[in-house]
């Protein structure tokens, strides 16, 4: 590998260059995140007020840092009428549980957790999974989708999301938030029936052009990243807020920013390191050190003890889970990047490029 003598990205990482003096090209152009600003956000909360819906805004909710952070803050700070959203996505760790209960009954608010059909998720997992190497996209699309639904069916305005600009960069280079290379991914799979796939994803014909469209004419609530807005704090420094003000617990094994609050996660960072040469948390991790959050040396030591090159410590219990043998897991490996790349929808890949040269702010 060749390494970043001031991050910790490689010559392995989407649109990442080392030049001559071994310095990244993403270190060379680095500038400081300027929030968007929070008056900004407060005029789109008054504005969600003034609706004087049941509830202001809907808050996705997993038990980990940063959507315990937005809850905290929707609540606490801003003082908005929330409703929480929990997606049972059959992978939740007792901490995560632990901390969404704690958090409910002390901020005092309403919660719907979602059971969706969990013989059906597992095979929709282990479809996408063994055909396209992730099992993230699974979750995405059906949390997006069903806190889409939610927001219409109790007229939310606004969607609170966790998002914050130290991720920028750490997710997959495949398009896995896809609709229509999800469904052809499964279609694959014949014990997976039509009226399965559609109950899963809810809105089947879905595209990003179709989603902005509905929301604009408020029929869906509108997504924000409260992150954007105001001024970044640390890992550390959301930590200890929430740690005084909740009694939020993190992960003794966690290490800034892990996703303690699914169990699989371990695995699908084994599975990205074995398929790309990394994890996500080298993308995370190398922007916390161009921030100055941490040094070098630091972020080498937390993701050298993520140890994400060999398998997890529950690899046998992930097995189980998605009836997975050896072949298959080494089969995962083989599974050449953007596999799919041809199934991606049209629409989708318009929208980007209009996205993009219009230089649209990530908000």
């Amino acid at each position: 590998m060749n390494l970043c003598k001031k991050c910790i990205l490689d010559s392995n990482f989407p649109e990442t260059r080392i030049d001559e003096n071994g310095v990244c090209n993403h270190c060379n152009t680095h500038k400081v995140y300027e929030p968007i600003g929070e008056e900004a956000l407060k005029a789109k909360f008054e504005k969600a007020k003034r609706k004087k819906r049941t509830y202001d805004v809907l808050v996705p909710f997993s038990g980990g840092k940063d959507s315990s952070y937005i809850i905290y803050l929707a609540k606490n700070v801003y003082k908005l009428k929330v409703l929480a959203f929990t997606y049972d996505n059959g992978f939740f760790s007792s901490l995560a549980l632990e901390n969404i209960q704690r958090t409910i009954k002390l901020l005092n608010v309403d919660h719907i957790f979602y059971h969706t059909n969990q013989q059906t998720l597992l095979k929709i997992y282990r479809q996408s999974l063994v055909a396209s190497g992730d099992l993230c996209g699974v979750c995405g699309i059906g949390i997006m989708n069903s806190i889409q639904k939610i927001s219409h069916d109790w007229r939310i305005p606004l969607i609170l999301l966790g998002h914050s600009p130290v991720e920028d960069g750490s997710f997959s280079p495949e398009d896995i938030y896809d609709v229509h290379r999800l469904k052809t991914i499964l279609k694959e799979r014949s014990d997976l029936s039509s009226s399965e796939i559609k109950s899963f994803l809810i809105y089947p014909k879905m595209n990003y052009f179709s989603t902005w469209v509905l929301t604009k004419l408020g029929y869906f609530g509108e997504k924000i990243n409260p992150l954007y807005y105001i001024p970044m704090k640390t890992d550390n420094e959301i930590a200890e807020i929430l740690k005084k003000e909740i009694g939020w617990q993190d992960s003794q094994h966690s290490g800034f920013t892990k996703h303690f609050d699914c169990i699989i996660e371990p695995f699908t960072n084994y599975v990205r390191d074995r398929r790309f040469g990394y994890s996500r948390r080298v993308g995370q991790l190398s922007t916390m050190v161009r921030n100055g959050e941490i040094d070098r040396d630091e972020a080498l030591s937390v993701y050298n003890m993520d140890n994400t090159g060999t398998p997890p410590s529950n690899i046998d219990q992930i097995k189980d889970l998605l009836d997975l043998s050896n072949k298959d897991i080494d089969d995962l490996a083989k599974i050449e990047p953007n596999k799919y790349k041809w199934a991606l929808s049209k629409e989708n890949r318009i929208f980007r490029k209009v996205r993009t040269m219009l230089h649209v702010k990530h908000k």
